[in-house]
């Protein structure tokens, strides 16, 4: 995956968030200005926008959680702590819920979408994404992997996203830590598993050449030290 440009580190998914926001800054500021000349091409990428945002920012979720986020969910979320508790998604036999938890940033991010971006879409639904026609917006996954190619020329879609934050997180948090990242993620990932396998296997093969060279004392260093002469 990462040969073929399939795998991102969570720095270069960062930049991709920095990479389009001075135009969804723009296209937010001419909608409120201006919003009879706003280009709907523009309208059309501030979905896209916050559609990437809330994967990469919020929650590395299934596209489901977001594609039936409605704005009564958000203005809820105001008066609730930022907690959004979702029962439509793909796991929701096992987990019951789907939470997101929405920070004053997320929320400014959601704020700038709904107040002065949506209207002009003239939306047809209570879903908050919604496409140029106005109705539920489906294809959310196209539209990260389309943003992400366009900030770092990398093919990373959300199932991919979370494999990367799963294997990611081996390196930087404890055993329980990656334990509640990943149920939360509500995701089981093939190439993550494999991924621990692999991690697992080194470590058992670093940690079993010490207990060889240890096994064979100070003659296998001199071993070693005629090798290297010859």
């Amino acid at each position: 995956l990462e040969a073929r440009g399939h795998w991102a580190t969570m720095e270069e998914l960062l930049q991709v968030v920095t990479f389009h926001l001075p135009r969804y800054e723009n296209t937010v500021k001419s909608c409120s200005t201006d919003p009879d000349q706003v280009n709907p091409s523009d309208l059309t990428f501030a979905t896209k926008f916050v559609a990437t945002y809330l994967f990469i920012k919020v929650k590395g979720s299934r596209p489901m959680t977001y594609q039936y986020l409605t704005v009564d969910m958000v203005k809820t979320a105001k008066e609730n702590g930022g907690f959004i508790d979702q029962k439509k998604f793909k796991t929701a036999e096992k987990y019951g819920f789907d939470s997101l938890i929405l920070t004053e940033t997320s929320m400014h991010v959601l704020d700038g979408y709904i107040t002065l971006v949506r209207p002009l879409l003239k939306p047809q639904c209570d879903f908050v994404l919604v496409t140029r026609n106005g109705g539920q917006h489906s294809k959310l996954g196209d539209v990260m992997s389309k943003l992400v190619f366009d900030a770092i020329g990398k093919y990373v879609h959300p199932t991919r996203y979370r494999q990367i934050v799963e294997t990611q997180s081996v390196n930087v948090l404890t055993a329980a830590e990656q334990r509640i990242l990943s149920e939360d993620q509500k995701h089981s990932s093939a190439v993550a598993k494999v991924h621990y396998q692999k991690q697992r296997s080194r470590e058992v093969a670093v940690k079993a050449h010490e207990c060889l060279q240890k096994l064979q004392g100070s003659r296998g260093s001199e071993v070693d030290n005629d090798v290297n002469a010859r």
